[in-house]
């Protein structure tokens, strides 16, 4: 039975790829992932790869990649209002798209503890600009109500 084993490693030896030690490995691309709170949920690309903090970096191929708190599913009616909405744009902000290029390797900076008042100063901006579009539009009625009569 020894014989038979080391006559199919002889075999497999002689018959298998050789490999070039002199030819380096290609770089890592990879996503450095930075949260600034523990124990929250870390999604790349859709797949949770861990809770923060991530310690190591992430290898992923070259090319465009989301890096997010929530998983990708997880999103509100589009026709949402009040609070809704308000958890539509905090689901918004939570993700970030990132470009990896070949052999390099990305940071991605995720800022937990700061999200809620971003998303509150999103949404008086958004609120802000509402009285401007309300005069706007009084403005092209009564413009066009002046050209008919």
């Amino acid at each position: 039975m020894k014989i038979i084993v080391n006559i199919l490693f002889t075999i497999g030896f002689l018959f298998s790829q050789q490999i070039d030690w002199g030819s380096k490995p290609s770089p890592i691309t990879a996503i450095e992932i930075y949260c600034d709170t523990e124990g929250i949920p870390i999604y790349v690309d859709g797949i949770k790869i861990g809770i923060s903090p991530i310690t190591q970096a992430v290898q992923v191929a070259p090319g465009w990649h989301q890096v997010s708190y929530f998983p990708p599913g997880l999103k509100v009616s589009e026709s949402a209002s009040g609070e809704d909405r308000l958890i539509n744009d905090l689901i918004r902000l939570a993700r970030q798209d990132i470009l990896v290029e070949e052999g390099k390797t990305v940071r991605a900076v995720l800022s937990y503890s700061t999200i809620e008042s971003e998303v509150i100063e999103y949404e008086r901006r958004i609120n802000s600009n509402k009285p401007l579009r309300v005069i706007m539009i009084l403005v092209t009625l009564f413009a066009i109500g002046w050209g008919i009569a």
